[in-house]
């Protein structure tokens, strides 16, 4: 049974679905055709996210990744699953429209709906391109990179001790702050991640790119 989110904000429907959603470049896939009991909360195809709005190149709340990835991830959701955990997954493949939106969007100075959530620390939202947390050139876009939490067997996130996209330092791995529940919880994702062929990246607890991706250069098809 797969989760989809709605273009609405913090909204998911639950919906079985049976058929691809559309066409897909050589080498990419639909993740819930690999790993049926994930759970889709893809946030940029909604309003739920540090922009506050549906992204550029998001036209349906699908998890899309290259064959090999979605074959990595299928193993570790497997062993996730003998655990009694489901994943999780916020965003995968990520066209190059929509890193184009984050980067004009950090330049909107007054807009900042979403700072009490994702970003208090910052008053100037240029600084989350400048220090690395919105990407000019993102990995995601390549298809081998997925942002993800585990839940458990009924679909209840672990308290991983912030959000997804909360751009501080509250949300890297090591983080001080963290209760010893939130920190084992990062733990047991990024073993499992880790074991299966994945990399973290330090800054954000969810973000994890293949190790050996292959393709070199981004993509720009639309999620749909």
């Amino acid at each position: 049974m797969l989760l989809l989110s709605l273009l609405v904000p913090s909204a998911r429907a639950e919906d079985a679905v049976s058929e691809p959603a559309h066409e897909l470049p050589d080498g990419f896939c639909y993740v819930h055709e690999w790993i049926d009991d994930v759970i889709l909360d893809i946030r940029y195809a909604g309003h739920h996210n540090f922009v506050g709005d549906v992204i550029d190149g998001y036209e349906a709340p699908y998890a899309i990744l290259t064959n090999e990835a979605a074959r990595h991830l299928k193993e570790a959701a497997d062993e996730f699953r003998e655990m009694g955990y489901r994943i999780m997954i916020f965003d995968a493949y990520r066209p190059q429209s929509a890193v184009k939106h984050f980067v004009r969007w950090a330049g909107i100075a007054d807009d900042m709906r979403m700072q009490e959530e994702f970003y208090p620390e910052y008053k100037k939202k240029i600084l989350l391109v400048d220090q690395g947390y919105i990407a000019r050139n993102s990995s995601h876009c390549r298809g081998s990179a997925v942002d993800l939490t585990i839940t458990d067997l009924e679909g209840n996130a672990l308290d991983m001790g912030t959000g997804f996209d909360y751009f501080g330092k509250l949300a890297w791995h090591g983080a001080k702050g963290v209760t010893p529940e939130q920190a084992a919880n990062r733990e047991i994702l990024c073993s499992v991640m880790e074991k299966h062929g994945f990399r973290r990246f330090d800054h954000e607890w969810w973000h994890y790119k293949l190790v050996g991706e292959p393709f070199d250069e981004g993509f720009n098809f639309p999620v749909r």
